[in-house]
């Protein structure tokens, strides 16, 4: 049984890539995933996670660094090992499957702020027309109640 996962954070670490013995390429880094967390002083609880991929997967992750905002999903894994202290170590991985960016791109321009809408994105919601009511639309029925069967 696997568990699958989608989870949005910052990467903390540059992305590290390597070509595997098949000649393959492979990726990978750790985010951080912000948790709510009622017990936490603000509210939030950190989740980390390692992030590996493979082939377009990875190429497309390699493309990132350390404190872009990045959406992934794809199987989680998890270890134990013993640690320095002799405690239970846990840590948690994901193979992913897919590979989002959540940096946005300004007109004439590179690259905007991340995680943050773009200009074009402004610009079409202000040229939406207005929502229509409920009450607006025709609320007849378009048949009478006369079915001849």
């Amino acid at each position: 049984m696997t568990a699958q996962i989608s989870a949005y954070g910052r990467l903390v670490a540059d992305v590290q890539s390597k070509t595997t013995s098949t000649g393959n390429q492979m990726a990978f880094t750790r985010m951080a995933v912000m948790l709510p967390c009622q017990k936490a002083e603000n509210g939030e609880a950190t989740f980390w996670l390692a992030i590996t991929a493979f082939g377009k997967q990875a190429e497309a992750l390699a493309k990132h660094q350390k404190g872009d905002m990045l959406s992934v999903a794809g199987n989680m894994q998890m270890s134990q090992w013993t640690g320095s202290d002799g405690g239970t170590q846990t840590g948690y991985q994901v193979i992913v499957d897919s590979v989002i960016s959540a940096r946005t791109v300004r007109p004439g321009s590179k690259k905007g702020q991340q995680g943050q809408a773009t200009d074009a994105l402004r610009r079409a919601k202000e040229q939406r027309p207005p929502a229509q009511g409920y009450d607006d639309y025709d609320q007849s029925q378009p048949y009478d109640d006369q079915i001849p069967f």
